[in-house]
Parts: structure tokens; C-alpha cells; sequence
């Protein structure tokens, strides 16, 4: 996302705070995954509320801070990564919003200033043994005695009931109503007589959560917060202020250092953990998670600001947060082994009289913050819930643009449907044809969309890649075959950057007005996706240069009219122009064409004493290449996106119609819950690629490791997207009759295409300990 100046100053206001007034007892707790008493909830408590940041989220009419979303995630997560505790939401961030929403007058004066000063202590009666999720089952009745109620019921996994002085709770008071009717929502003092407690050893031995037990107890009708009976709207809406800020960003980065450094220091087997590559593997896949996961917070809360989302924002932000939250704490308690072994509840109430724990102690009380951590899937929402809220309001295309990025994506879209045919009326060009000769591709010339990101000097536009990004995935939803990502992009890249000269710009010129599209040949018999000139040898021989060798899988080859060969020479990596003359031919080259497994020609090219003139050699690789090709990488991850998005539009189109045993496939929750799962991997693939797309080219190394994350991420969206795509559409997915298909053999295209997923987690693990 682009940097928020305004948000960068209150990021560094809200860490100088937490460094002078985070106590050093509370943050060592926390860092330790030590259990924390009631006490130390109220001491950061009450340093919030001195500073005034006690209550975000409140207006300033209650005495609240009344910030932005925005400005709410930078706090959350800065508290997070130093180690602060987490206020305790019951009061603050539930049942006051609640009370301002929906409570009296003499509600708001009395209880407000009471939650803000932390004097009360609040907790949730929502589940019940018979009522978890589905809170519309529940039992606790509430039966009206002139001003006051009497209740009687019970509730369960009642997080720090045993510290509580009233609690928000649910209660049927018309019986004979139906299942989501006939609530209403009560506040009672849980000194109250008739209240009683049973506290819940939890799976890592704990007792934060209870039974709370409701015998005749009497509650003033001044309690009952809006309208009797209308309880399961306030309960709604106060869970969706429950699961916003859900995804717990900061969190999970603090816990992913924590893990980072454990693996640097625990040596199994005679090496560090991070220098074992099935590990190292791990740690590199949850850092790209951790990055999307960061990354997609920050688009749907942008997404939010502007009132274009979808209502399933948070639900999708407390999937994403607890899974991944629950994923690196597996991979802390991995890093314990054998120690896990010794656990014992204690381990996490240390006293720290000896002094910090060692190595063993630390990794002796992991397996209790993973076993706590199981938690977060199930409260506020079962995760199945989540995806249940997503289904309903989310499967839609994503809107993350801008205006201008609307306008270009309105224009490309209308061509391509109007213009461009489906795959299945689309006449197969042969194998030999110049990709320049595709009307399309004047057409794309003409709409200024070939010079997009070339430089003006040659005819080009200098858009920002966003706007190529914009223009891929529309390519990506047609499936565009011209050689768009070969040719404009990755050849008009690396001319971009090569040493200006008569030939390159009259090459730069001729893409930009769709008269050339030259191929890069780079790729050699024993390499994959190098980038080092493998294959091709040149040699001077008087003013000329003679090349010699082999390159493989060239895209479109076979009838390009111009090659950009990387060849070693004598001073290093050259690039060199092979063009052809009359009738396209190359004397000293061999191209062997054929249709590769997306539909596009690819060819193997021998070069058998090639000659080529002096100028021909544009000049020396370097860095260019990687540039260019780290440009062309993102645009395909943006191609990717938008066959990624047509692929579930596609097969929830599908499911929608076709019906079986009865009803429409999309009816059957597992359906429901595969598209959801298609979506949430979208998602995160969207999110990294636009970071990667917004990254500062000066910085080459960042600069790599994002796209590389957006590329590996691409890559296995891709693959899990097909193949749910395929199995929900049943036979007819496996036949080449459907769009389907071809979608998900361009995606294996674009896959293999500059490295694959493997190459560049292998290159993000390189990167980033450069």
C-alpha cells in the first residue's frame, strides 16, 4: 500500500509511548507467553486511559480517542510487536459500542465512565452448552416480574468470569417466538445472588474460561439494553465489532520473530533449524503468509474506508489471522522437539526470581502457547462460521482500484469482450506466424496499451505498473494470447534499460506501435529460468559477431521477427538482435516451433554460425535483465489474478445452476466452504502482488523478494484454484469443451513461466538473508 504520511507520524508517536511507558514486567510476560492475572490487564489499563487510548474506537463524546480505522491497526499492531498486552475486549470493544448504539441515557452516563476507567470488569454470556456458535439455540430463559427479570440458565466458555463485575448476556424472553426472536439483551451484576462459577481447565491447563451458573437471578428492567426481544440484533452487531482488527497483524509478526530467532539459535541434528531446508522452507512460506496476511488487511481496510466493501471484510481478516496465528505457533512448538515432552502447566506462570529463562525452559513451555492458540479458530466465530458470513457476501470480484485504474480496465474490458473471441471460436494461428501480424495486436498498439510502460521518448506512456497490472488481469480473464508478457514487457523492459542507441529505440518504437514484437531467447539446454546467457556463445570475427548454441522454449520463436539472444561473450553477457530477412528467415538459425500446453508456440532455436553486424550487440546484460524480468514476473502474477478470478466466477456460475439431489450444488455447505477456500487463496494472492507491483525498483533486493513471495503465492493459488475449479465442475471440468480447461493451462503456463514456484521460494530464502 502507498505509505501514509500522516499514519507514519502517529506510528512513531504510538512506539516512543510504548517505550517509555510499556512496563518492562508486562512486556517480558507477554514475549514469554506467560499468563497474565487480572492485575496486569488493569495496570496497561489504566496507562492507556491516562494517555487517552484507552477506547480507539469510542467517540470523543464518551471519552474515546475517535480514531480511524487506519489509525487503529497502526496502534494494534505496534502494541502488538512490543510486547504490550491486549486490552481485554468484553467491555471496551463489545458491550460499549453496544450501549452507545442501542442503550438508555442513564446506560451510557452509568456504565460508560465505568468500562473507560477499567472500575468494571465485563465478560460475555453468549454460549451455552447447546448453544456455541449458533447462538439462536440458546436456553437461558429471562422471565419479566414487574421491573425487574429473573434468570435462570447457563452459560459456558465464559473467558474471565472469574474476574467479572457484570456481564452483556443473551436471554430468550418470549419463548413461544421464533428461533432469532424473542431475545434480549441483559446486563447483570455478577455479584448478583444466584450467580455462580465453575472454572474450565483448558488443554494448556489454564482456567481463564468458566461455566457460570444462573439460578433466580433477579435483574433490574433498567438493564435491559434497547427493546425487549430484539437481543439478537444488538448481538450481531456487536459481533462485528468483535471480529474487525481480527486479524491480529502485529501478532502474528512478533510471534514469526520469536520463531525466526529460535530457528537461528536450535541446532537438531548438527544445524541450526534455519539452515535445515525443510525448515527454512517452512519459515519461508509463513513470512510470505505473514506479508499477505499484512498486505490484505491493509486493502480491505482501504476497501472499507471508500464503502466499497462487501460486509464480509472481518470475517475473511479473522480466518486469515487465526489460521496463520495457529500455524506459526505449530511451528514454535516444533522447534521444542523432544522438550515438549517435559511441559507442565507452570511453565507458563514463571516467576522470573532466577533470572530469564534459558534456552530449555523457553522451548519447555511452548507446546502451552500452542495448545492455547487452538482457541482463536472457534471463539468470536468458528472458523466454519466465518466461512459460512463469506459465502454469503463475498464471492463477488474484488474492487480495489482507483478511478483512472476503473477507466483503463472499462476500456480494455469492453474491446475484449466485444472483439476478442472466446477460446473455443478462436482460430489457432500457426505455429511459424510473426505475433506481430495479430490485428489484435495493432488494435492494442492503436488503444496505447502495447506502450504502457515504455518510455515516452519511444512512443510510450510511463505508466505506473499498476496500470499494466490493471491491463494484465483483464488479459488474464480473456485469456489474450498475443505475446503481450513476452514482448512488450519483458523485451520492451530490458530494451528500456539497455544503453540508448539507433536500434533500440527504433525496437522500442516499433512495439509501442504494434509494427514489432521481439522474443527473448535466453533460457538454455541446462537451464530452467538462469538468466546468465546459458546455451549462446559469440564471437568476434572482424565487425561482426558470430553466435553459436542452443536456446530452449522460446515463446512465440518460431515466427518472431526479431530474437534478443543473451549470449556469453568475451566481456561477459550480451544481448544481441537477431533479425530476419525476406520471408522470415534467419540465416544460421534453426527454429523448431510447436503449440505448448496453454495453446501458445514455443520453439527450440539452434544458432549454427549466425552472423550478426557489430551494432547488433545492444550491449551488456547485468542487472537489466533481473529488472525486466522482475517486471514481467509481477504483470504475469496480475494475468494470473484475473484468469484466477474468471476460474471461481466460473465455477460459482456453475454451481449455482446445476442441480443435484434436489438443489443447486452451491446449496451443499462443502461446496460453499471449497468456493470460500478458492476466494481466501485469491485474496492473499491479490494482496502480494500489488505490493510487489507498488515496490521501489531502486531497492532491487526488496524489490525481489516481494515479487518472488507474489510469484511462489500465484503459483500455488493457481494450482489449488484448478483443481478445485475441475472437481466442483465434476466431468465436464476434464473435457477441453469448457472455458475451464483453458484457464487452468494458461495458469500452468504462467506458472512455469520465469521461474516457478519452487525457484522462488528458494530465491525469497536467498534474498532475504543477503
Amino acid at each position: 500500500m502507498p505509505v501514509d504520511t500522516d499514519l507514519e507520524g502517529f506510528r512513531t508517536e504510538v512506539r516512543a509511548f510504548l517505550c517509555d511507558r510499556l512496563p518492562v514486567d508486562l512486556r517480558r510476560k507477554v514475549l514469554d507467553h506467560q499468563r497474565l492475572e487480572k492485575q496486569d490487564f488493569l495496570r496497561w489499563h489504566q496507562i492507556l486511559h491516562e494517555r487517552g487510548w484507552v477506547a480507539p474506537n469510542w467517540p470523543k463524546e464518551h471519552g474515546g480517542a475517535a480514531w480511524d480505522i487506519g489509525q487503529r491497526n497502526v496502534f494494534d499492531e505496534e502494541c502488538a510487536l512490543a510486547g504490550a498486552p491486549e486490552t481485554v475486549p468484553f467491555g471496551l470493544r463489545m458491550v460499549a459500542p453496544v450501549i452507545m448504539a442501542y442503550g438508555s441515557a442513564w446506560q451510557k452516563s452509568h456504565f460508560l465512565p465505568r468500562i473507560l476507567s477499567g472500575q468494571d470488569w465485563w465478560c460475555q454470556g453468549y454460549s451455552e452448552p447447546g448453544a456455541g456458535s449458533d447462538l439462536a439455540s440458546l436456553s437461558t430463559r429471562a422471565r419479566r416480574e414487574g421491573d425487574t427479570f429473573v434468570v435462570n440458565g447457563q452459560k459456558t466458555w465464559t473467558t474471565y468470569a472469574q474476574y467479572a463485575d457484570m456481564m452483556f448476556c443473551l436471554a430468550r424472553t418470549d419463548p413461544d417466538a421464533k428461533a432469532q426472536e424473542g431475545i434480549s439483551f441483559l446486563l447483570i451484576d455478577m455479584r448478583s445472588p444466584g450467580v455462580s462459577l465453575r472454572p474450565i481447565r483448558t488443554l494448556d491447563g489454564g482456567d481463564e474460561i468458566n461455566e457460570v451458573f444462573l439460578d433466580d437471578v433477579v435483574v433490574p428492567a433498567t438493564h435491559l439494553v434497547g427493546e425487549a426481544d430484539r437481543g439478537w440484533t444488538y448481538a450481531k452487531y456487536l459481533l462485528s465489532h468483535e471480529r474487525f482488527g481480527a486479524a491480529r497483524v502485529g501478532r502474528a509478526k512478533r510471534e514469526l520473530g520469536h520463531l525466526q530467532r529460535l530457528a537461528a539459535q536450535r541446532v537438531v541434528d548438527g544445524v541450526t533449524l534455519a539452515d535445515d531446508p525443510v525448515f527454512a522452507h517452512r519459515l519461508a512460506q509463513l513470512e510470505i503468509d505473514t506479508l499477505a496476511l499484512e498486505q490484505t488487511n491493509l486493502r480491505l481496510i482501504a476497501r472499507d474506508q471508500r464503502g466499497a466493501g462487501h460486509g464480509a471484510e472481518a470475517s475473511i481478516l479473522k480466518y486469515l489471522g487465526s489460521t496463520l496465528a495457529q500455524r506459526i505457533s505449530e511451528a514454535l512448538v516444533d522447534t521444542a522437539g523432544s522438550h515438549a515432552l517435559a511441559y507442565q502447566s507452570l511453565a507458563l506462570e514463571r516467576d522470573y526470581e532466577h533470572g530469564e529463562p534459558t534456552m530449555e525452559e523457553a522451548l519447555e513451555a511452548m507446546p502451552g502457547f500452542y495448545l492455547n492458540l487452538r482457541k482463536i479458530s472457534i471463539y468470536g466465530g468458528t472458523d466454519e462460521v466465518q466461512k459460512n458470513i463469506i459465502a454469503k457476501l463475498a464471492l463477488g470480484a474484488a474492487d480495489d482500484y482507483s478511478d483512472d485504474e476503473r477507466a483503463l480496465d472499462d476500456a480494455v474490458a469492453r474491446y475484449l469482450q466485444g472483439e476478442y473471441p472466446a477460446p473455443a471460436g478462436r482460430p489457432a494461428l500457426p505455429v511459424d506466424a510473426d505475433p506481430a501480424s495479430s490485428p489484435h495486436w495493432r488494435t492494442f498498439a492503436d488503444m496505447g496499451l502495447l506502450g504502457l510502460g515504455l518510455p515516452a521518448a519511444a512512443g510510450g506512456m510511463e505508466s505506473a505498473l499498476t496500470d499494466v497490472c490493471v491491463l494484465m488481469q483483464q488479459f488474464g480473464r480473456h485469456l489474450v494470447t498475443e505475446p503481450y508478457d513476452a514482448s512488450a514487457l519483458l523485451c520492451g523492459q530490458l530494451l528500456a534499460l539497455m544503453p540508448d542507441g539507433g536500434t533500440v529505440h527504433r525496437l522500442l518504437a516499433g512495439i509501442a506501435q504494434g509494427s514489432a514484437a521481439p522474443v527473448l531467447a535466453s533460457a538454455g539446454p541446462r537451464s530452467e529460468w538462469s538468466l546468465d546467457g546459458e546455451g549462446v556463445t559469440a564471437e568476434r570475427q572482424g565487425e561482426d559477431w558470430i553466435l553459436n548454441g542452443v536456446k530452449r522454449r522460446v515463446p512465440f520463436g518460431a515466427g518472431a521477427r526479431q530474437l534478443l539472444v543473451t549470449a556469453r561473450d568475451a566481456q561477459g553477457v550480451g544481448l544481441f538482435l537477431v533479425e530476419a530477412e525476406a520471408h522470415n528467415v534467419m540465416p544460421g538459425v534453426t527454429r523448431q516451433g510447436a503449440v505448448g500446453v496453454d495453446g501458445r508456440s514455443y520453439a527450440d532455436i539452434t544458432f549454427n554460425g549466425c552472423r550478426v553486424p557489430d551494432a547488433a550487440r545492444l550491449g551488456e546484460v547485468g542487472n537489466a535483465l533481473e529488472q525486466a524480468a522482475d517486471t514481467t514476473r509481477i504483470a504475469l502474477c496480475a494475468e494470473a489474478l484475473g484468469a484466477m478470478q474468471a476460474l471461481l466466477d466460473a465455477t460459482r456460475e456453475h454451481t449455482d445452476a446445476r442441480r443435484q439431489f434436489g438443489r443447486a450444488l452451491s446449496g451443499f455447505q462443502a461446496v460453499q466452504h471449497r468456493l470460500v477456500d478458492m476466494l481466501l487463496v485469491l485474496e492473499q494472492a491479490r494482496s502480494l502482488t500489488w505490493t510487489a507491483a507498488r515496490a521501489d525498483t531502486a531497492d532491487a533486493r526488496l524489490r525481489g523478494r516481494l515479487v518472488s513471495a507474489a510469484k511462489a503465492r500465484c503459483g500455488e493459488a493457481a494450482r489449488y484454484i484448478s483443481q478445485q475449479s475441475i472437481q466442483l465442475h465434476g466431468g465436464m471440468g476434464m473435457t477441453d469443451e469448457l472455458p475451464v480447461g483453458h484457464y487452468v493451462k494458461r495458469l500452468l503456463a504462467i506458472e512455469y513461466t520465469l521461474g516457478d514456484t519452487r525457484h522462488h521460494l528458494n530465491r525469497y530464502q536467498r534474498l532475504a538473508r543477503a
